[in-house]
């Protein structure tokens, strides 16, 4: 019997009723099954910005990353946290005190449609990358899981299958729902695996054996592997990333009200941070126990050496983890192409009425491109800091115009979000940067901020001052 496939299709059973559940609630109603507004509760908020920020580079990555960084790799998730703490007082607020539904709408009202134009371009490119980097970490898990029956590329293929159609299904009330579930196989799964790996499976003294091994290598440092440049650069990518992006903000309006929003993120920031250190752990000690292994598939392959059902609800949990980031971010890619793009170049009443099927033809299209995208990518966490810090640019004009609106210039917004693609692009072609500036995420925020300030300093024409409370849109 192989228990863990049996605790794999139990999970994948419990997803989609909760999906078709939520599903027949909503009916043909379009709006909620994007959107879902007003409808969750703190605890139901902080799960699925929780389940969100806990996907497959905030745990895979980072015990990943953990091989060469050690302890300090856990950074990432607290960076997370930092982001999404600030998101609650800033894009969420606004958001919600504007009335549209996405921040591609609210930079239109503030900047005028190129720069808005130009804005949902980069976040369709923001989030394609993060959720092509689920459906990749959810296919090594599968692969480490059940390697009788997955490869990497099938456990890759059978991840997208699966974050596609509980998106599909039950859109964004199911993304909310599932994250509670989530959460809990999340938290069961890498308590419960550290204990068992440290204590039983002698991962500490291995740990030991290792630090006095390679004294030149921080793996038991807070702190100096990553080095205060990187975890500084983390954070900076994700406040830019918390801020902009529409997956992450668009959580905010399924809060019943203003304190369920803001508390949610609060609470989900809490629940974040102890699993990067949790997961940065593991992955030292994947390293002192199998020192030849890939880093990429060290953490699945040394929690597969536990007893087989605790290993099949850990490494669940793992791909849990996945779900939870890759169906929000399919929801909020849809919401950007659906509200930003379909519904502003063809907003016919034929098309209001089929707004339901058009949304759910969207998610599938957008989880299809996501997944082309996914078979060409490489290491997790740094795939996935380099297409966060693309949100730089969009945080810089989201934040100085709700913020600043006195100073922040209209011809700001465009050229910002410009030099952030340019920016990118060099940081792919010209490898002396990487020596000059060591972070990608100091280097956008060095060009957009140049940007950004230079010409809101000389351009006298000023974006539109303060939010407008208007109907939601």
């Amino acid at each position: 019997m192989n228990i863990p496939l049996l605790i794999v299709i139990a999970y994948v059973v419990l997803l989609f009723g909760i999906s078709f559940h939520v599903s027949r609630k909503q009916k043909k109603d379009g709006d909620a099954f994007l959107l879902y507004k007003g409808k969750n509760g703190i605890f139901v908020v902080a799960s699925s910005i929780a389940g969100l920020a806990i996907g497959g580079a905030s745990t895979i990555g980072i015990a990943e990353n953990a091989f060469s960084v050690g302890l300090s790799a856990g950074w990432y998730d607290t960076a997370w946290a930092i982001g999404a703490v600030m998101t609650a007082f800033l894009a969420v607020k606004y958001l919600r005190k504007s009335g549209y539904s996405t921040i591609s709408a609210l930079v239109n009202e503030m900047y005028g449609k190129k720069t808005s134009f130009v804005m949902v371009i980069s976040m369709c490119i923001i989030q394609s990358g993060i959720i092509a980097l689920q459906y990749k970490a959810g296919g090594s898990i599968l692969a480490a899981l059940l390697p009788e029956i997955f490869t990497t590329e099938t456990g890759t293929f059978f991840s997208f299958l699966i974050f596609m159609l509980v998106a599909m299904i039950g859109g964004m009330g199911s993304v909310s729902l599932t994250n509670v579930l989530n959460l809990i196989l999340i938290y069961v799964g890498v308590i419960v695996a550290t204990v068992i790996v440290l204590s039983n499976h002698g991962g500490w003294a291995a740990i030991e054996t290792l630090v006095a091994a390679e004294p030149d290598v921080p793996y038991l440092s807070l702190t100096a592997g990553m080095g205060w440049i990187g975890i500084l650069s983390w954070v900076i990518v994700m406040i830019g990333n918390t801020n902009s992006v529409q997956g992450v903000v668009q959580i905010g309006l399924t809060g019943k009200d203003d304190r369920s929003a803001r508390l949610g993120y609060i609470l989900g920031a809490v629940l974040m941070v102890p699993v990067g250190f949790i997961c940065a752990l593991l992955g030292v000690a994947s390293k002192a126990l199998l020192p030849d292994g890939v880093a990429a598939e060290a953490l699945p392959q040394i929690l597969m050496s536990i007893p087989p059902v605790l290993g099949g609800i850990t490494l669940s949990g793992l791909w849990a983890a996945d779900m939870g980031t890759g169906c929000s971010m399919i929801v909020g890619l849809a919401t950007t192409v659906s509200n930003d793009i379909v519904y502003r170049l063809c907003d016919s009443p034929a098309m209001k009425q089929k707004k339901s099927m058009v949304n759910k033809i969207i998610v599938v299209l957008a989880s299809l491109v996501t997944y082309l995208i996914a078979t060409q990518m490489g290491a997790i966490l740094n795939a996935m800091q380099q297409a966060l810090s693309l949100s730089i640019g969009t945080s810089f004009i989201v934040i100085g115009a709700l913020l600043f609106p006195r100073f922040t210039s209209q011809k700001a917004g465009l050229w910002t979000i410009v030099a952030s693609i340019a920016a990118i692009i060099a940081w792919k072609v010209v490898p002396g940067l990487v020596n000059i500036f060591q972070s990608v995420g100091i280097f956008m925020v060095i060009v957009c901020g140049v940007v950004f300030l230079g010409i809101s300093l000389v351009d006298q024409e000023k974006v539109a001052q303060g939010i407008k409370t208007t109907t939601a849109k």
